[in-house]
């Protein structure tokens, strides 16, 4: 991890990711909070959750094409310049109207989570692409402990000013930190390797794209089902952003405060992970640790369901941290090193619509769920679907040391 930090472009890039990630993150984290406080707001916002996560469905086949198809650093520019300028818009609509309606603080918690599924993918393209593969290990060690800093300070920052300070202002120091990241990550250097040489080859459609990367999944069965089920505890995260403000208000009876030092403890849990996952996974395998991890995130699923006082809500969220991130650094890592370059972007997309897919199904049950239920049962849905993954993992788990050996 040292060579790595002494690299002017991972130095450049984790300055960006760390602003850029923060200003996303108060935005995310403050946005549902408003949202839910609004009449009907919880089911509001599980429509709009819902809705995204259709329309990112949609969306993920071409942009993965892309990825591979264009300059990853273009891709890279793009999501920042969209994050910016969609952030913008809206602060400025809320500052110069006085006030912001239900329907602002849904397009703009659209375009937040546009803005991960653009700069996601791109980003662990980008790197895969100009990181020796003998550091990937160290490198998604690092890159959760810049991603859970980030989500820690933002956190900290939403819980601070949701309730102090007017939303437009913190639209447009959001927007600022998007221009900030745009800026720093224009000067890293970068050659697209991945790009074909041959101009007058014809440009496969995303569809045909597609298909390319499915035959890579087809020819690697059993580790294409590893990658999905340890995919799940990050769906699980992404659920759980509609959950978690609704059980703060509704099962918990607590504040903004709660809601705020919750990501923390959360951002605490991950970071964690982030800096010793990656030497367990090299001493005891990366297999190993995935299945400790998914432990872990069922204990902390347990304890959601179980449990409602806010100090085991802050033991369970540092736990679901610490097994979430585990699992994806453990996960990332070996995506990495298994998975081509060339068709990095195409088999991610693969993932990708998996995840939104499940996301999709698991948001509109705990819309459901919470409308008439409450928030606890919906994470005992998602206990349920955790389990299911943690038996996939093991069933399965003999591919990764197995494509490593022929590696």
């Amino acid at each position: 991890m040292k060579a790595l930090l002494k690299d002017t472009r991972v130095q450049r890039l984790l300055l960006a990711n760390i602003t850029g990630s923060i200003g996303s993150g108060v935005t995310i984290i403050a946005v549902p909070w408003l949202l839910v406080h609004r009449p009907d707001g919880d089911q509001l916002y599980g429509y709009i959750t819902l809705g995204t996560t259709l329309a990112l469905f949609l969306f993920m086949p071409y942009y993965g094409t892309w990825i591979d198809r264009y300059s990853r650093k273009t891709m890279l520019l793009i999501g920042e310049l969209f994050g910016f300028t969609a952030t913008l818009v809206m602060g400025l609509g809320a500052l110069f109207s006085g006030h912001v309606g239900t329907w602002q603080l849904m397009v703009t918690y659209f375009c937040g989570m546009l803005y991960f599924t653009l700069h996601y993918p791109a980003k662990y393209a980008f790197l895969q692409q100009i990181i020796d593969r003998a550091h990937y290990q160290s490198l998604t060690g690092l890159m959760e402990i810049q991603g859970q800093t980030a989500s820690m300070l933002a956190g900290g920052l939403a819980g601070l000013l949701i309730d102090r300070v007017p939303l437009a202002t913190i639209l447009l120091a959001d927007a600022s930190t998007y221009l900030f990241s745009f800026v720093i990550q224009s000067s890293i250097p970068y050659v697209a390797t991945h790009l074909e040489p041959d101009a007058t080859k014809p440009v496969p459609s995303a569809w045909q794209a597609m298909s390319e990367g499915w035959r890579w999944l087809r020819a690697h069965p059993r580790l294409s089902v590893f990658f999905a089920c340890t995919l799940v505890p990050f769906v699980l995260v992404m659920v759980s952003n509609y959950l978690f403000p609704v059980y703060v208000t509704g099962t918990l009876h607590a504040s903004a405060r709660v809601f705020g030092y919750g990501e923390i403890v959360f951002s605490i849990g991950a970071l964690l992970a982030g800096l010793f996952i990656p030497r367990l996974a090299s001493v005891h395998g990366a297999d190993r640790t995935i299945v400790f991890t998914l432990t872990i995130g069922v204990v902390s699923l347990v304890m959601l369901v179980g449990w409602h006082t806010e100090a085991a809500y802050y033991a369970a969220l540092l736990l679901f941290g610490l097994g979430n991130a585990g699992s994806r650094v453990a996960r990332n890592a070996l995506v990495l090193h298994r998975v081509p370059n060339v068709v990095m972007g195409r088999v991610g997309m693969f993932f990708n619509a998996a995840d939104r897919l499940l996301r999709t199904v698991l948001t509109f049950g705990c819309t459901l769920i919470v409308a008439h239920h409450g928030a606890a049962l919906g994470f005992a849905l998602l206990l349920v679907v955790l389990l299911l993954a943690f038996a996939g993992t093991l069933a399965t788990r003999g591919a990764v040391r197995e494509a490593g050996a022929s590696a």
